[in-house]
C-alpha cells in the first residue's frame, strides 16, 4: 500500500512541475534551443521530485530514530522528598540520646565484691546448714505421710500414719470417730485416733492414772493421748506403759 501511494506522489509532481516548466519555457525562456528547451521542461521535474524524496526519506528517518530512543530512554529517577524541619529535630534527638547512651553505660559499675570472703562464710556455714537439713529431713518424711491421717479409716500395716509429729505405723484407725448408734448414748468408737484433738508436747503418764474405766481416745486427757502417741511410735513393745485400771 505504501509503494502505491509513493508511485501516485512521485507521478504527480512530476506532472505538476512539468506543466510549471513548460510555462517558464514558453514566458521566459524563448530564447533558448530547442534541445535546451527540452531538458529544462524534462529534466528540472525529475531533479524536483528526486531532491523532494529524498528530504521525505530523511525526515522518516530522523523520526522513527527518535521514537526508538525515546522508547529505549531509561525512566527517570522520582525527586526524593526533601525532610522537613520536624523529621530533622527528630533526627537530631536521636543522634543525641545515642551519644548519650554509651557515657550512661559506663557511669554505672557494679559494686566491687570480696569473693574470697563470701566462700570463706560459705564453708562456714555448711555445717550448720547441713545439720539443719538433717533435723528438717524427719519433719519432711514425716508430713508426706500425714495425708493419709487426715482420711477416716484404717491403715494398713504397710503404712504409716503421722499423728501430733509422731510416726506411729499402721495397723490403727485413724481419722473422725464415726458413731457407732442414733440412739441412746450415740457414743464415738473407741479405736479412731482423731487427729483434730489436742496433744501434749510429751507423754508422761506411763502408769495411766489418769485413764478412765473404758479408755477412748476422744474421751482421755491430751497428756494421756501423747503418751499412747508416743508408745505406738516407739514400736508397742515397752511393757513399761500401763493402760490404767
Amino acid at each position: 500500500m505504501s509503494s502505491m501511494l509513493k508511485f501516485f506522489r512521485i507521478t504527480f509532481f512530476l506532472v505538476l512541475y512539468f506543466f510549471l516548466c513548460i510555462v517558464v519555457v514558453t514566458t521566459m525562456l524563448q530564447g533558448w534551443p530547442v534541445g535546451g528547451q527540452m531538458l529544462f521542461a524534462f529534466g528540472v521535474p525529475v531533479i524536483l521530485v528526486w531532491w523532494q524524496e529524498k528530504r521525505r526519506s530523511r525526515k522518516v528517518a530522523a523520526k522513527a530514530q527518535a521514537e526508538g530512543s525515546s522508547e529505549t530512554r531509561t525512566p527517570r529517577p522520582e525527586p526524593v522528598a526533601r525532610p522537613s524541619a520536624y523529621d530533622k529535630r527528630i533526627e537530631r534527638t536521636r543522634e543525641a540520646i545515642a551519644s548519650q547512651a554509651p557515657a550512661a553505660v559506663q557511669a554505672y559499675s557494679p559494686p566491687k565484691q570480696d569473693y574470697a570472703e563470701i566462700v570463706r562464710a560459705g564453708k562456714s556455714a555448711a555445717p550448720a546448714l547441713s545439720a539443719a537439713a538433717e533435723r528438717n529431713q524427719p519433719s519432711r518424711m514425716a508430713s508426706s505421710v500425714s495425708s493419709r491421717s487426715t482420711k477416716s479409716g484404717w491403715v494398713p500395716s504397710s503404712e504409716t500414719a503421722c499423728v501430733a509429729g509422731r510416726n506411729i505405723g499402721g495397723m490403727v484407725y485413724v481419722g473422725t470417730p464415726p458413731l457407732l448408734n442414733t440412739y441412746g448414748y450415740r457414743d464415738k468408737c473407741r479405736a479412731y485416733i482423731d487427729p483434730s484433738l489436742s496433744v501434749a508436747r510429751s507423754g508422761a503418764d506411763k502408769a495411766g492414772e489418769d485413764m478412765p474405766y473404758w479408755p477412748g481416745y476422744s474421751d482421755i486427757s491430751p497428756q494421756c493421748r501423747a503418751t499412747y502417741l508416743d508408745w505406738l511410735a516407739s514400736g508397742r513393745a515397752d511393757a513399761s506403759y500401763n493402760p490404767g485400771s
